[in-house]
């Protein structure tokens, strides 16, 4: 989903040239992302997914793009700044993750990309948002991608995340991110 975003922010109407690099840089980041991803998930066993869970989680990403290119991007910064939240979590020294150094390379990894990601989006919808309207439509996706990841929560107590206060802090949307 956030390669075929990518490629379709980077060609929308209104963006400079260097906000178009920025995002064709990002959609190259995101394929090289589901690459590696792809190889940590062979490794792992199957399991059959949940439906309703999964028509959520299409439904949330088609949302995203409510609203056009700059609050799409507005979202994508509170998304991507909670991906890194979530990343920190769950690679902090002495957790399940962090201790085996190849997914601890392949998400250290996507996450100091992620980390650019936010700069780069958070500095395009700034530059033309309503800063209410930037700050409300990422905090309302930051509610929305808590909500998804509740699902999980049994998993990331098992990974030694504390599932309440990650959801509480994926929530909230961190006051200098977008401010108003």
């Amino acid at each position: 989903a956030a390669v075929l975003a990518f490629d379709r922010l980077s060609q929308a109407s209104g963006l400079d040239g260097s906000a178009r690099r920025a995002l064709q840089q990002i959609a190259g980041d995101e394929r090289r992302h589901d690459a590696m991803l792809s190889g940590l998930w062979s490794a792992l066993p199957q399991i059959v997914p949940d439906a309703a869970v999964q028509q959520r989680a299409r439904s949330f990403h088609l949302g995203l793009a409510r609203g056009g290119t700059i609050l799409h991007l507005a979202r994508i910064a509170g998304l991507d700044a909670a991906v890194c939240t979530l990343l920190s979590r769950m690679l902090r020294p002495g957790q399940v993750l962090s201790r085996d150094d190849c997914v601890r390379s392949v998400l250290s990894h996507i996450r100091r990309d992620e980390t650019r990601h936010v700069v780069a989006s958070r500095g395009i919808a700034l530059a033309a948002a309503d800063r209410k309207s930037a700050r409300n439509a990422a905090a309302e996706a930051r509610d929305g991608l808590a909500g998804l990841l509740a699902n999980g929560a049994d998993a990331f107590e098992a990974l030694g995340v504390d599932p309440a206060r990650l959801l509480s802090d994926i929530e909230r949307l961190p006051d200098g991110l977008l401010p108003q």
